[in-house]
């Protein structure tokens, strides 16, 4: 035995504690039907894993002639076989503007003759979330700009909402962004995210901003009841609604109120260019 299998050894203990202490947390939340999603959760680790507690990379092993579709700026590095391209194709690109998405997709793909790989990583502080879209119908509306990458045929779309009521209330806009197809798609969400899956009928009320994504799902709208809370609960005076069957993943800190909460303010001139970007006042 060496000198690190004893270190190992040594270490043993505390991480088992650490694991078993882990695994009872993770328990808390699933007699009420929520569970932590992960890559655990959602899709088999065979040719990809998402590495990190929090800010992650996703590194995805490509076969070669095998490529994956990645937002821009995601990628984090690659092997030297992996070749990059840009997709302004149309219509996809006025799809996936549509969708929340910006118009260029990039193609990494392994041209060389041996295994590659490449790691992709949000481009803002977020959590990446595996949906293996076969378990879920073929089919997810995400949250505008949820997207990050996808692998095996998925891929970003988008479909209008023609109830008024939720075009303007339900916080997903007038065009919902879809992911469709038969493969794996990974969305950014930010904080700590949660997988429910609800029963025919059963129904959950969520603050607009903290759906990530859902699946089968009724989308709707539910008034706050009173005067009082409209305007004091901080939400608003209407809550999102999901009706069951189906699955629906949440976020514990959107990240348009994190940006809030740290004080950054960006400014645009008239041309749509950064013109000043402030941050929280200096500590005294």
């Amino acid at each position: 035995m060496g000198y690190a299998d004893l270190i190992a050894r040594e270490r043993m203990p505390d991480r088992m504690v650490d694991v078993e202490l882990a695994h009872s947390q993770s328990q808390k939340g699933m007699g009420l039907g929520f569970y932590r999603a992960g890559a655990g959760n959602d899709a088999g680790r065979g040719k990809w894993d998402i590495v990190g507690e929090h800010m992650q990379i996703l590194s995805v092993a490509l076969a070669p002639g095998e490529q994956l579709e990645s937002e821009p700026g995601g990628m984090m590095y690659m092997s030297d076989g992996v070749k990059a391209e840009a997709d302004f194709s149309c219509p996809g690109a006025c799809v996936r503007c549509l969708g929340g998405e910006k118009c260029v997709l990039m193609h990494y793909k392994n041209a060389g003759g041996k295994p590659g790989f490449v790691g992709i990583t949000p481009a803002r502080p977020a959590d990446i979330v595996a949906l293996d879209l076969a378990t879920y119908g073929n089919k997810i509306s995400a949250r505008s700009g949820a997207y990050l990458t996808s692998i095996d045929g998925a891929a970003p779309g988008c479909e209008p909402e023609l109830n008024p009521l939720l075009c303007c209330c339900a916080g997903f806009g007038c065009i919902r962004q879809v992911i469709e197809g038969t493969g794996t798609a990974f969305v950014e969400a930010s904080g700590t995210v949660e997988r429910k899956t609800l029963e025919a009928g059963e129904k959950l009320v969520l603050d607009s901003a903290s759906l990530v994504a859902y699946s089968d799902a009724v989308l709707g709208v539910q008034m706050v009841p009173t005067w009082y809370a409209c305007c004091f609960n901080g939400e608003g005076m209407c809550y999102t609604t999901l009706t069951g069957p189906g699955t629906a993943w949440v976020q514990s800190m959107p990240w348009a109120r994190f940006k809030k909460h740290m004080g950054v303010v960006i400014q645009l001139d008239k041309d749509g260019n950064v013109k000043n970007v402030g941050g929280p006042p200096a500590a005294e």
